[in-house]
């Protein structure tokens, strides 16, 4: 580092700044913010994690009743308790998601999937009705749903995953980690 300049004519032994400005706020915002982003990011990569194992559960009970390992009763009452959890991981995801939709580009596709899934919960697009229940264009339309939010949920997940990671990491750098 470059020595600090001789002290100013006048007999001042105030020392010269280098560097950002003068301590206010800032540091008690950044702590702050650092928190909040860790504890959004953990939230949502909890939430993802709940939709995705839903998802795996639809599908497996979708591949247990084709391969007749599940009764009709038995696969009627998961499905109903599996739409409850995934919609309940949906509904914690967007509260989450919510507060970034302007500044993250994550934000705009999972209120959108939201979106999605709670219109088809309103008009009973996941319903299965008893007498349907084996019938294969019925099991193949929910398999063609649940697969393809497989595979949104997990994109997303590797991506909460990531941000998830960064977000405690920040805390070790900006050194408001007790162990730092």
């Amino acid at each position: 580092p470059a020595p600090c300049p001789p002290p100013p004519l006048g007999g001042s032994r105030r020392r010269v700044r280098r560097g950002p400005a003068a301590p206010s706020r800032r540091p008690v915002a950044m702590v702050f913010f650092t928190i909040f982003a860790t504890i959004d990011s953990i939230t949502l990569l909890f939430a993802m994690t709940g939709m995705t194992v839903s998802s795996l559960g639809f599908l497996k009970c979708i591949a247990d009743l084709e391969h007749d390992l599940m009764n009709t009763m038995d696969f009627l009452s998961n499905l109903k308790l599996l739409e409850k959890v995934e919609h309940a991981f949906i509904l914690l995801n967007l509260l989450a998601s919510v507060p970034f939709f302007g500044n993250w580009w994550m934000a705009p596709p999972q209120v959108m999937w939201s979106i999605f899934k709670f219109g088809r919960l309103m008009v009973g697009g996941g319903k299965i009705d008893e007498k349907d229940a084996f019938k294969k264009e019925v099991y193949m339309h929910h398999r063609k749903i649940h697969t393809m939010s497989l595979f949104f949920y997990l994109i997303s997940w590797f991506i909460y995953f990531a941000r998830a990671i960064t977000a405690v990491m920040d805390i070790h750098v900006h050194g408001i980690s007790p162990y730092d």
